[in-house]
């Protein structure tokens, strides 16, 4: 899937401490801090297991509404999109994901992890624009970025993605109608200019049980 530039994420999350329980749950909202997107809503559910004190495994899922696009947004279908070709155009995207989480070091309550995850993406398009409207891109991926996180209490630890930072990589699948090809992206990532964008900074809770 063509990279899409998102917004910054602030989550909801409850956890236990690490020693205290086996299974997390865990809940994310989206909210837009970038003028370029004016309606952006999202959340991320997510369930896991921790095997013991290093690692920690689970299963997540994103949902994200962007209203109101841009052309920078749509470059994918056509290099001469205008604004007015855009009105009443949204995009849904949605996916599922794997992850593992692995303990890099700890300093008192705060500990660095690295976070690897594999999963599908895609994005369906409602539009005014027949060409568009109702076609969906899907893409593959994985990647491996750092988060760290710091145990407020026993039974609350907040946590942060650090997204920015990281390797990557992924397959999109080819979709005519979007002009999308069939291809790879492999790649070593870091941006710190785009610290406060969905996807490069997520910051929230655990809950363990």
């Amino acid at each position: 899937m063509k990279k899409i530039v998102l917004t910054s994420l602030l989550a909801v999350f409850t956890a236990a401490s690490a020693s205290a329980a086996d299974y997390f749950v865990g809940g994310a909202v989206s909210l837009n801090l970038n003028d370029e997107h004016a309606n952006v809503m999202g959340i991320a559910p997510e369930v896991g297991w921790k095997y013991n004190d290093n690692w920690d495994f689970g299963i997540g899922a994103g949902f994200m509404y962007n209203g109101d696009l841009t052309p920078a947004d749509m470059s994918m279908v056509s290099d001469n999109v205008t604004s007015a070709d855009l009105v009443g155009t949204d995009r849904y995207e949605y996916g599922v994901d794997l992850f593992a989480r692995y303990k890099v070091a700890q300093w008192g309550n705060f500990k660095l992890l690295l976070k690897g995850t594999v999963g599908a993406d895609f994005a369906t398009y409602s539009s005014d624009m027949d060409a568009i409207d109702g076609e969906t891109s899907i893409a593959l991926g994985a990647s491996i970025a750092p988060m760290v996180t710091y145990d407020v209490s026993e039974a609350f630890t907040l946590y942060a993605n650090l997204n920015f930072m990281g390797i990557s990589a992924g397959y999109t699948f080819e979709n005519e109608d979007l002009k999308i090809d069939d291809g790879w992206n492999i790649g070593l990532f870091g941006d710190s200019a785009n610290v406060l964008n969905t996807g490069s900074f997520q910051i929230g809770f655990l809950y363990n049980f």
